[in-house]
């Protein structure tokens, strides 16, 4: 179940990052950094689009934060699954819309 879980997080960011282009977009990239300290956690990102061949810097569209519970989520559910402890993660979508993904340890 767990991968299907990690598929699940990872198109809900997607969706997110698509809303937050508002509009077409020829790529899209964010990275999502993920921080645990005493009793607590922590996410950053930094999200970018091409728009007319033109890059744009942007906060991601997200008011109520769902992007930082969901890579929190991730990070948990991946540690659990596979023991690995990442730190930061980059979603890039290219072109014809095909989205990968790189995880930093």
């Amino acid at each position: 179940m767990s991968i299907e879980q990690q598929v699940r997080i990872l198109n809900a960011l997607v969706q997110i990052m698509h809303d937050s282009a508002n509009g077409k977009y020829e790529e899209m990239c964010c990275e999502f950094e993920h921080e645990v300290y005493d009793g607590g956690w922590s996410v950053n990102s930094k999200y970018s689009f091409v728009r007319d061949h033109l890059s744009f810097s942007e906060f991601l569209d997200d008011p109520e934060d769902k992007a930082s519970s969901y890579v929190h989520e991730l990070h948990d559910l991946m540690k659990a699954h596979t023991g690995g402890d990442w730190k930061k993660f980059i979603v890039n979508i290219n072109p014809s819309g095909k989205a990968t993904t790189r995880f930093t340890y």
